[in-house]
């Protein structure tokens, strides 16, 4: 509706200046007889003369302004790939000459429309094809021009979504690879509590239970609010707590303003995982995990900490969890991301996130 609107609105105008644009009155010279035009008119005296000589009010001004907006429909409706691009051009050229032929054939008419002496169509028409030749080929490029440069942002569209499409379907089965690492893990837990703390056990279980379920609410979900990974990170830190007993202890501290930012879904259980397993897990004394999160100039940043037994070596060996969550992170920001595994000042290990700051969905919509 707006297009038509638009495109009749620039008729209208086409129409009007059209209208306001005529031919210049040369005045005769005196002196009885008068004098002939000079053969290099001066420049045009007003507005509407100056539009004139432009082609503005001709045949072929009125026919260009009827047909461009047909021309330009036809371009986006041609399929180069099923008609092939010779049989396009040919196409195009046949066009081009058609609307050439016919803006002539009319101009004959309402050019002698009435006179007696005027020359005959033969005579006209070698003519009339030469003037009308280059309008009809600019604006036939002009279009060429207009629909080359759409479909070229169409399949640049396109080729971001099939791009986004892939990094999701890839986010997706590498999360999916997490779920049977994490399950694992935690019954082998569960199992080793059944006959030394049943009660215990059941508790994990149920709490096991609550969470499988809250992940398999977002299971087509890659991105999902930090808020959301908060919850997760303290179901799975409780569950361990039962496993640990008074070994472990933990601390979120994530400002409720950060909660509606942009994660990868299940980024938080593997580092958590990692600092359980490899920190808290090596002492006998146990120790505590800690959870923060800051933004600072436009980033994220993320850190899981513990005050276990440290690194051993310069370089550890990274487990499925830790180059699993790289790769997610990749996928999912590119190379606008970091993920750093470095000795705690204190002892322990924290592990570092670095990515851009951005609002969920949806609490963007929610704006």
């Amino acid at each position: 509706m707006w297009t038509i609107l638009a495109w009749s609105g620039v008729i209208a105008v086409g129409v009007a200046a059209g209208n306001y644009a005529k031919p210049p009155a040369f005045a005769r010279g005196g002196g009885g007889g008068g004098r002939l035009l000079p053969r290099v008119p001066g420049p045009p005296p007003d507005l509407p003369a100056l539009l004139w000589t432009f082609g503005v009010g001709s045949v072929v001004w009125y026919a260009v302004i009827l047909a461009l907006p047909f021309m330009l429909l036809a371009a986006r409706r041609i399929d180069v790939e099923r008609i092939g691009r010779a049989r396009t051009v040919a196409l195009i050229v046949v066009v081009v000459v058609a609307l050439i032929a016919a803006t002539s054939i009319t101009e004959y008419f309402l050019l002698y429309h009435g006179i007696q002496m005027r020359p005959s169509m033969m005579n006209y028409m070698p003519v009339a094809l030469r003037q009308n030749l280059l309008p009809w080929v600019a604006i036939a490029g002009i279009v060429a021009a207009i629909e080359g440069r759409r479909r070229s942002r169409h399949s640049e569209l396109e080729r971001e979504r099939l791009r986004a499409a892939v990094a999701e379907q890839r986010l997706i089965a590498l999360t999916g690879q997490l779920h049977p690492h994490f399950l694992f893990n935690t019954l082998q837990g569960i199992s080793t509590l059944i006959h030394r703390d049943p009660e215990a056990a059941d508790e994990m279980l149920s709490k096991l239970a609550d969470l499988l379920r809250d992940l398999l609410r977002h299971r087509d979900r890659v991105l999902v609010p930090l808020g959301d990974e908060v919850r997760f990170a303290r179901t799975y830190l409780e569950i361990s707590k039962l496993r640990f007993a008074d070994r472990l202890a933990f601390e979120i501290d994530i400002p409720a303003e950060l909660h509606q930012a942009s994660v990868p879904l299940f980024i938080l259980q593997p580092l958590v995982e990692n600092a359980l397993a490899h920190g808290i897990g090596a002492r006998m004394s146990g120790g505590r995990v800690t959870l923060g999160a800051q933004r600072q100039n436009g980033r994220l940043h993320i850190e899981v900490a513990d005050d276990g037994a440290g690194m051993t070596t310069a370089s550890p060996r990274e487990g499925i969890g830790l180059s699993n969550t790289r790769e997610r992170l990749r996928a999912s920001f590119g190379n606008d991301q970091r993920l750093l595994i470095d000795p705690a000042p204190a002892g322990g290990v924290i592990a570092r996130i670095d990515i851009p700051y951005q609002l969920h969905s949806s609490a963007a919509g929610a704006q």
